[in-house]
């Protein structure tokens, strides 16, 4: 049975709805998830790539943000705790000469196919990587504000691209190995 009244909507006020896509979203095309071993150090790294395209028809501004939620809840940021060298080792490795890492690809993108971005991104391997969500914010204009019920402090949430990942096996591959995913489970959610 369905409530109403002041208490669901109350409830349904906290839950954040997934905005539409707007004509000023970027063009957002996801690549592969790797996990690479550095060839000089033999650490592990999960490598992503992707590419930005702005087809809005006009210049827009592109500050992504990366985050990948590992099975065991533990949250990586894209590019802290990565050294500069072995980024450029894993763009060599996994992303290609062309993509460049999430700083470079910062900025202002003009409006066209021909000045699509690619990019790459890169965390440290750590956590249980059998099951993992990487979530995408910065390609999208959308935004809401929100108060958050145990603080009482309101803050942004943004429009955020989410996909699945899974590696099939251990939960601590020692290997190379390329993250599967069902891309019907992708979503748009507002965090």
């Amino acid at each position: 049975m369905q409530q109403s009244g002041p208490a669901s909507k109350a409830a349904d006020s906290l839950i954040p709805k997934v905005k539409p896509a707007t004509p000023n979203d970027l063009d957002f095309r996801p690549g592969a998830l790797r996990l690479v071993t550095d060839s000089e150090t033999g650490s592990r790294f999960w490598v992503f790539t992707y590419v930005i395209a702005n087809k809005t028809g006009k210049s827009q501004r592109f500050s992504p943000r990366f985050e990948l939620l590992m099975g065991d809840g533990t949250v990586l940021e894209a590019g802290r705790d990565v050294p500069v060298d072995a980024a450029r080792r894993m763009q060599s490795a996994a992303a290609g000469p062309r993509a460049l890492d999430q700083f470079q690809v910062m900025g202002e993108i003009p409006d066209g196919e021909s000045n699509a971005r690619e990019g790459f991104v890169v965390w440290p391997a750590r956590g249980d990587a059998k099951e993992m969500t990487l979530f995408v914010a910065g390609t999208s204009a959308a935004f809401d504000r929100r108060t958050d019920p145990a603080t009482g402090k309101e803050g942004l949430i943004r429009r955020t691209w989410s996909r699945r990942y899974s590696v099939s096996g251990s939960t601590d591959p020692r290997s190379s190995a390329e993250a599967s995913f069902d891309p019907i489970g992708d979503a748009w959610i507002m965090r």
